[in-house]
């Protein structure tokens, strides 16, 4: 039998370096699209999947105390349920819960150690206990472009019991950034991974060619899975990652990989600084993006002014620029 998955972990740990200028004023698990921060919108689309017990993993120590305090009040039991009013009884009877924790840094460089030790800190401190879990990325967007159900709903509607996990194609420049995946094509856009390698080196993948990354920021992870996220090693960037998991399962038990549908679905990362303001250009977030940096600190409406001169048209900085000269 199945468990069904009724956890969630928000991965929310990571610097926001490649999203500066804006991140030295807005932590990026709380970057907008629109006027929403990634946090919430995550954190929605795991309770309309059906999930109900959710565990956001920050950081505390000196660089990521802003993000911590930030995710603190924004989740904390005082402002939950009207930060997520939507759900506001679920929430106050006590039949929605959100909780937040924090993964320590490495000693020497001050770093977050990386996502399989966010994950890891979900079940060390008891929140998942030989259960399966999905685990999301506070900085990843989904989105349905037909307004239907989300990647993470089709993918738990697919789950059979093993780790599955979201896969994009990409140039071998990406596969470098993310990593490469290898395995058999099933049919119905699902593979059985058999290997998983983590930012591997460009000589690598010419040699082991893939266009295949786990990509996309969805991953539901079986109750093998937890008991591999303490005992995962170092890798890439000398952090620990959750393909590494991955990786193992695959080697071992066996790991699916769903290739998102480009015609149905968009991922994309809101921790790029560009990809954060053409998004948000994006006609479905424009006014609220803008009603957002109106009411923005004066050195946070400078960065977005200069984002949308940057990355959108004449036409969309003139909007901005006339709405601000009236505010």
């Amino acid at each position: 039998m199945v468990n069904k998955i009724t956890k969630g972990v928000i991965l929310a740990s990571g610097s926001g370096t490649r999203a500066r200028p804006a991140t030295y004023y807005i932590p990026k698990p709380m970057l907008p699209i629109g006027s929403i921060p990634m946090s919430k919108i995550i954190a929605y689309q795991m309770i309309n999947a059906g999930i109900r017990d959710i565990l956001v993993v920050s950081r505390n120590d000196k660089e990521g105390l802003s993000t911590f305090n930030m995710l603190l009040d924004y989740f904390s039991k005082e402002n939950v349920a009207r930060n997520l009013s939507e759900y506001r009884k679920e929430i106050e009877n006590g039949k929605i819960n959100i909780g937040l924790d924090f993964q320590p840094v490495d000693k020497k460089t001050g770093k977050p150690l990386g996502t399989a030790a966010g994950l890891n800190v979900a079940y060390k401190n008891g929140f998942i206990r030989d259960e399966p879990c999905a685990v999301m990325f506070s900085d990843v967007m989904q989105q349905n472009m037909a307004g239907g159900s989300s990647l993470l709903e089709e993918m738990l509607s697919r789950y059979n019991g093993n780790t599955f996990v979201s896969m994009k194609k990409n140039s071998i420049d990406k596969i470098t950034e993310k990593s490469a995946a290898y395995g058999n094509y099933l049919g119905d856009n699902v593979y059985r991974l058999e290997k998983i390698v983590e930012k591997p080196a460009l000589e690598y993948v010419k040699k082991n060619p893939t266009e295949l990354s786990v990509a996309g920021g969805v991953y539901l992870i079986n109750e093998e899975g937890g008991s591999k996220a303490g005992k995962v090693k170092k890798g890439a960037g000398g952090e620990y990652h959750i393909t590494d998991i991955i990786d193992m399962q695959a080697r071992d038990t066996g790991v699916y990989g769903y290739l998102i549908d480009k015609s149905r679905f968009k991922s994309y990362d809101v921790g790029d600084f560009d990809v954060l303001i053409k998004e948000n250009l994006e006609e479905k977030y424009r006014k609220d993006f803008f009603d957002y940096v109106k009411n923005s600190k004066a050195a946070v409406k400078t960065i977005f002014v200069g984002g949308v001169a940057m990355y959108g048209n004449t036409a969309d900085l003139m909007e901005l620029l006339s709405l601000l000269s009236k505010s």
